[in-house]
């Protein structure tokens, strides 16, 4: 008797043992780097006295690999380390993709500031036929601010990685809004006026030149 009550037990405890699973490691999110001023810092331990690793551009997504009420550990540009908590907005349902894209500013340059402008032209936001280059210029700036202003995002004319997953889903909206006329050279002797208006973007008062004669 007492030897099958010490074998029932053994079971139970083994069972016990298996159906105890080690602490499960927290999914990881993606988060958007919010400071009050400048980039946030990436530090190799959580502590303030932490060397740091990399400074994190304010407005850029990254990797929560484990989450903490005061510091969490990311991972930015094939570097681990740990940041201030009160910094990060944490997506906790966003698709991980939104990774794969980068903050992109005027002067940038790449293929994906390519892929951009060609988007934006499939959804009519630049004329067909237009000369595409791979610089975040002037006209990306203004026609991602169309953009923005359709899908009722602060217009600002940067292409940030909530913006870019967006615009290449299946969500993202044709342009609905009438574009700019390409302007015309100055002629010789002749004063043009910006239109103080639009400041140049184009709109009714200028006959959507950007100008006043």
């Amino acid at each position: 008797m007492k030897k099958g009550f010490l074998l029932i037990l053994s079971v139970l405890m083994v069972l016990s043992v298996l159906c105890v699973s080690p602490a499960e490691e927290q999914a990881v999110i993606a988060a958007k780097v919010m400071t009050r001023k400048g980039p946030l810092k990436m530090r190799v331990s959580a502590s303030e006295k932490g060397r740091v690793l990399d400074e994190i551009p304010n407005g850029t997504c990254i990797l929560v690999e484990q989450e903490d009420e005061t510091w969490c550990r990311v991972s930015y540009r094939n570097q681990t380390g740990y940041c201030k908590t009160e910094f990060l907005i944490l997506y906790r349902e966003a698709d991980l993709s939104i990774l794969d894209y980068r903050v992109l500013n005027k002067g940038d340059k790449g293929d994906d500031v390519l892929a951009l402008k060609k988007r934006l032209q499939e959804l009519g936001y630049i004329r067909n036929g237009s000369k595409t280059m791979d610089v975040y210029n002037d006209v990306a700036i203004e026609r991602v601010k169309l953009f923005q202003r359709q899908t009722g995002m602060t217009e600002d004319g940067i292409a940030s990685q909530e913006l870019q997953a967006y615009l290449f889903s299946d969500k993202a909206p044709v342009c609905g809004q009438v574009l700019p006329k390409a302007r015309s050279p100055v002629k010789t002797g002749q004063n043009r006026v910006i239109c103080g208006c639009c400041m140049g973007e184009g709109c009714e008062c200028c006959g959507y030149t950007g100008w006043i004669y």
